[in-house]
């Protein structure tokens, strides 16, 4: 290759440095340049070749003006992708000597400030770095600053420059692990950060409050943050109203355990200094006039109110439109509360009785918008001989691999049936498909479909979706968990509900190794050391802990009845969220109007409790609290009214 080729070729590489065919091109031509005896040479690792090994002339021209800052910075950061610390240092620096110091990005001096850290040498990375360290348009300048303060042993300033990071790019969550592991690790008391020391937080009426997040959706506000001094579960947290005096947005709150938190501040370990609060900011109007407003706190139980060094402008908080995201972050934090050693009665407080209402009202809506996101796919025929005499519904949260044996017996039944599954976890679609597709021709009057919802709605939507598309003369729903003694009693409870149509049926459930689960269901009342704004109750099993009582309810885990009057009673209540006392409600309204309930228990089911459905983290453990305190709200004045003898203590 003569001379004029390479240069050719090292235009074309300054241009476009990541083309490895014309590396290889430059490597071979350089290597037959070189005198006999001398070493051929890596043009990647040290990428400007030695001058004596070239013919003469090849690099005594500067480095070409016109190369763009681009073009360098993706060399630099491919050498530095490649563990070529020294060759990135020099591709950058060479360029700077030939263009001038001041033509230095923020990006270039990132990628050789990165490259001195990875070499032990963070003192230059701190040169190179600093004077660009109050960007505010890169997260990635204030985060590689942090770990090079980190290096020399900064930590305070480490730690603020993740935070900076973080509030430039929200979602950058190696800037919060990084902050994180700074506070852990720290060897001292990070007293100072944010501005907020201990001694300060107990000096003057302000409270210190720092706010971490903020979501707001219609008419709710969600604050999640941490205070300088720990507050009582159930505490209130208050805006008010300057344009209307006497209006106040209000909200409960929990408390919570931030090590990170009493790491920064000095304090022990075990301290409540992370907080939630979900205040109702319905009563706000003209948000764009309100301005800063400052956010007030009140310990439960006390009169006085305690202002706190936060301050809020509604109108900078944009709407969360993904409601699915609300009740992520609503349900993510109450778990956050419990995990952290909260009674989930204490971490309830985060409700108040409007909060929840609200709450409730947002799921409805949730699923109304999102009832028609549905594809329908049925794996068999309609029945050649009519109408089926059963449509069972299954809804699926989780791998649905548990209902196999009671697909197995209801195939076995030789009754004309439907089958139909809601999957609530679209990403297991496939392999619900091919589980069922084995049992679609089983027989010709045995009908198989899978309704795929693009998200999880909960089980009420997915019953009452399940039940539009049905339709056999009654409905059957059933957990995937559940199978029956013998076919037999398939068809027991089946035949019970063809002959008594007005009526919702069910059956005694038993563990799987054959001890009583429950013969229905019943209510008790609640009571805790700390008084509750209202009265709780809850649900709980007859035959399951020995004590007896009245069958207010059957378990939607297994509940068959008419088509008409599932239509008639409105379904399962899709207020409530996502699962837990539906079925509840809905007996409670069928005796409302005079209709029975019976539990049959001469049908055996056996029942292997919590294998049938995988919830995520925030519906875990979450959502029968949240829907406990709904049930009490909306049946308290009914069951306060019912003999009810038991009563339990929290």
């Amino acid at each position: 290759m003569s001379t004029a080729e390479v240069c050719a070729l090292q235009r074309q590489l300054l241009e476009h440095p990541a083309n490895p065919t014309a590396w290889e091109q430059l490597e071979r031509a350089l290597a037959v340049a070189s005198p006999r005896g001398s070493h051929p040479i890596h043009v990647e690792a040290s990428f400007k070749p030695a001058v004596e090994t070239l013919p003469r002339g090849v690099f005594e021209q500067p480095a070409p003006r016109q190369l763009t800052a681009e073009a360098i910075l993706r060399r630099a950061k491919e050498q530095v992708d490649e563990g070529q610390m020294e060759a990135a240092i020099g591709t950058v620096e060479r360029w700077l000597e030939a263009v001038g110091e001041e033509q230095e990005t923020p990006m270039l001096a990132f990628i050789r400030a990165h490259a001195y850290r990875l070499t032990d040498r963070a003192d230059t990375a701190m040169e190179v770095l600093e004077r660009f360290g109050s960007s505010e348009e890169n997260a990635w300048i204030p985060f590689e600053l942090g770990l090079i303060l980190k290096a020399l042993d900064r930590p305070e300033e480490a730690y603020l420059c993740f935070r900076r990071a973080k509030g430039i790019q929200p979602d950058f969550t190696w800037a919060a692990i990084e902050a994180a592991n700074t506070t852990a690790e720290a060897d001292v008391p990070l007293g100072r950060l944010d501005g907020i020391t201990s001694a300060g937080a107990e000096t003057g009426d302000v409270l210190n409050v720092h706010i971490d997040r903020m979501l707001r959706c219609g008419p709710l506000l969600l604050l999640i943050g941490w205070s300088s001094l720990p507050f009582e579960n159930g505490s209130l947290f208050s805006l008010a109203d300057p344009l209307a005096p006497g209006k106040r947005a209000v909200g409960g709150s929990t408390f919570y355990v931030r090590p990170d938190v009493c790491q920064a501040l000095g304090r022990p370990d075990h301290e409540s200094l992370g907080f939630a609060a979900l205040l109702d900011v319905s009563s706000f109007h003209r948000w764009s006039e309100l301005g800063q407003l400052r956010l007030v706190v009140q310990a439960e139980g006390a009169e006085d109110t305690r202002a706190t060094s936060a301050e809020i402008c509604l109108a900078d908080i944009a709407e969360e439109t993904d409601l699915s995201k609300v009740f992520e972050a609503v349900l993510g934090v109450f778990h956050v509360s419990i995990d952290s050693c909260n009674r989930w009665h204490e971490a309830l407080r985060l409700f108040l009785p409007s909060t929840i209402l609200k709450l409730s009202a947002l799921f409805e809506r949730h699923v109304s918008e999102e009832a028609g996101n549905v594809e329908v796919h049925w794996l068999s025929p309609p029945l050649q001989t009519g109408l089926p005499v059963a449509s069972v519904i299954f809804v699926q949260l989780g791998s649905f691999i548990s209902a196999k044996p009671a697909i197995l017996q209801l195939a076995k039944t030789n009754l004309p049936l439907e089958i139909i599954v809601v999957n609530n976890s679209p990403e297991l679609f496939s392999e619900t498909f091919h589980l069922l597709d084995r049992f679609s021709g089983i027989r010709p009057d045995f009908r198989i479909g899978i309704l795929n919802r693009a998200s999880n709605l909960g089980f009420s939507a997915g019953c009452n979706l399940g039940a539009r598309h049905a339709s056999g003369e009654c409905l059957v729903f059933h957990n995937n968990d559940l199978f029956a003694d013998s076919v037999v009693d398939y068809k027991l409870l089946i035949q019970h509900a063809l002959n008594e149509p007005n009526v919702i049926h069910s059956t005694f459930q038993y563990f799987t190794d054959g001890t009583l689960m429950q013969e229905g269901l019943t209510a008790t009342r609640l009571t805790t050391a700390r008084t509750q704004p209202f009265q709780l109750y809850n649900g709980y099993s007859i035959g399951r802990n020995q004590t007896r009582g009245k069958v207010l309810a059957c378990s939607g885990s297994l509940m068959a009845m008419s088509q008409p009057l599932f239509a008639h009673l409105g379904g399962f209540s899709e207020e409530i969220v996502y699962a837990h006392f539906e079925d509840f409600d809905l007996c409670l309204r069928a005796q409302q109007e005079g209709i029975g309930i019976k539990v049959w228990n001469d049908i055996t089911f056996f029942h292997a409790e919590g294998t049938g459905s995988v919830a995520p983290y925030h519906l875990s453990g979450t959502t029968s609290h949240i829907n406990r305190m709904l049930f009490s709200l909306r049946w308290g004045k009914v069951l306060d009214a019912m003999d009810l003898s038991v009563e339990y203590s929290l």
